[in-house]
């Protein structure tokens, strides 16, 4: 395994401080992302921890670039909020957000006793960057994660099969 597909897995399995759980899942689910991950192009992903306490990373899974892209995965660690008692108050906060951006229609998919996850459709909102948000809320004891699927467009069904089993797959350790 070369330097930069162990460095770009490392980033997605333990996005997370180091004293923090960490996320795991199964990226091999959706192939395109795999051969994102497998090229090394490593202007294909973006790390964001300007903030310790809202650890970004994106990943361009369609496109040019992690600045350029049509579809994306993004992984969010924050600590655990003490505010939001459950995955789905977090939803609620992240619809409510979201609605206040534009109007947006909301679909829970699936839903656990630490996870949910939810649909987001935006059409024509500019204040969205991507049209399409499929996420995955993961509530950890000490860490909480968010795994979305952005697209800029529609998926079509057995990407979009692919992409439910993968954040299905999402669990912390």
């Amino acid at each position: 395994m070369g330097y930069r597909r162990a460095l770009a897995l490392v980033l997605l399995l333990v996005a997370a401080p180091l004293s923090a759980e960490r996320l795991q899942f199964d990226h091999r689910l959706y192939p395109p992302l795999q051969q994102v991950l497998d090229s090394g192009d490593q202007a294909m992903i973006e790390f964001n921890g300007d903030n310790p306490a809202r650890l970004v990373d994106l990943i361009a899974v369609k496109g040019k670039s992690a600045q350029d892209w049509t579809e994306a995965l993004e992984i969010v660690s924050i600590p655990r909020p003490k505010a939001v008692k459950t995955a789905r108050d977090w939803m609620a906060a992240l619809r409510q957000q979201a609605l206040a951006r534009c109007p947006a229609r909301f679909a829970v998919l699936a839903e656990d006793a630490n996870s949910v996850t939810f649909e987001r459709r935006s059409p024509g909102c500019a204040a969205e960057r991507a049209s399409l948000g499929i996420y995955r809320l993961v509530a950890g004891k000490r860490s909480w994660f968010e795994l979305a699927v952005l697209a800029k467009g529609e998926l079509d069904a057995p990407a979009r099969a692919q992409w439910l089993a993968l954040l299905a797959s999402a669990h912390t350790d």
